[in-house]
């Protein structure tokens, strides 16, 4: 559970003038009200509404979405010792005039710790006796696009598209990296497993191999449009549903819209 400490210290149903029972119109209703009253656009240098929509939007970002409501008022059920559980709040506010700029970040959202110390030397180490492995599939990359908002859409939400230039797999080769009608051939260098070993002593360290480049396969004849690299850049939209509620400066992660995973790894 995510559960925060101050989600136990402040009561967002109090925050938004509603009581715990409210359904999820009446919340929207609440905050839009709210929202439009103490904008820093509607009250430019007032430092008291500006906190007061920190404030609601920080009790929207939770109450408002069922997920986190669900978890929140468990938190607020089992008491103080429910809400030290997890770290972190809502995301940030940063004010300013001329309506909303947030990113649409990470778009896939971003790979974990295993994907940075998997990445380490190319594979990790194991223990003499052990059983290795190659690098193997690799996620995609993470895409970022910012979208600017006028007040209205930022409160309401949104459904809009954004316009990418993004790796996609070659239209030539399908992805392959060989040259259509040839086939890439097995490593001599690593016998597909895509890495090779370097003796530590006790300790064997695996590395992408050097003949193929950790792909497990070499190709003799490159595709011509790709190069033997499987993707090409390749302009494509993606629609996008803002959320009532945005803030200035928030981050929406869209999993499985970024760039195509290599060697058979999932979309980033």
């Amino acid at each position: 559970m995510a559960a925060q400490r101050e989600w136990f210290e402040k009561d967002y149903y109090k925050v938004l003038g509603v009581t715990e029972t409210a359904d999820a119109k009446e919340i929207t209703k609440a905050y839009r009200k709210l929202a439009r009253e103490n904008h820093p656009d509607a009250k430019p240098g007032d430092a008291a509404a500006e906190e007061r929509f920190k404030e609601i939007s920080a009790a929207y970002d939770v109450v408002g979405d069922a997920e986190k409501r669900q978890e929140y008022d468990e938190v607020r059920r089992l008491g103080p010792m429910g809400a030290f559980g997890g770290a972190g709040g809502p995301g940030g506010f940063s004010g300013g005039p001329g309506g909303f700029t947030f990113n649409v970040g990470d778009v896939g959202g971003a790979g974990g710790f295993g994907d940075v110390l998997g990445n380490l030397f190319g594979g990790g180490g194991r223990a003499r006796g052990g059983r290795s492995r190659g690098t193997g599939p690799q996620r995609g990359g993470d895409l970022e696009a910012e979208m600017h908002l006028d007040f209205t859409d930022a409160v309401q939400g949104i459904t809009t598209s954004l316009h990418l230039v993004s790796d996609a797999a070659c239209s030539v080769c399908a992805g392959i990296g060989a040259e259509p009608g040839t086939v890439p051939r097995s490593c001599p260098t690593c016998g597909g497993r895509g890495s090779v070993e370097d003796d530590q002593g006790f300790f064997a360290m695996s590395r992408p191999c050097p003949g193929c480049g950790g792909r497990g396969s070499v190709i003799d004849s490159p595709c011509r449009n790709c190069r033997g690299t499987g993707v090409e850049r390749r302009p494509r939209e993606v629609n996008v549903r803002i959320p009532a509620g945005v803030r200035d400066g928030q981050r929406i992660r869209l999993k499985g819209r970024g760039d195509p995973g290599r060697n058979g790894g999932p979309a980033g």
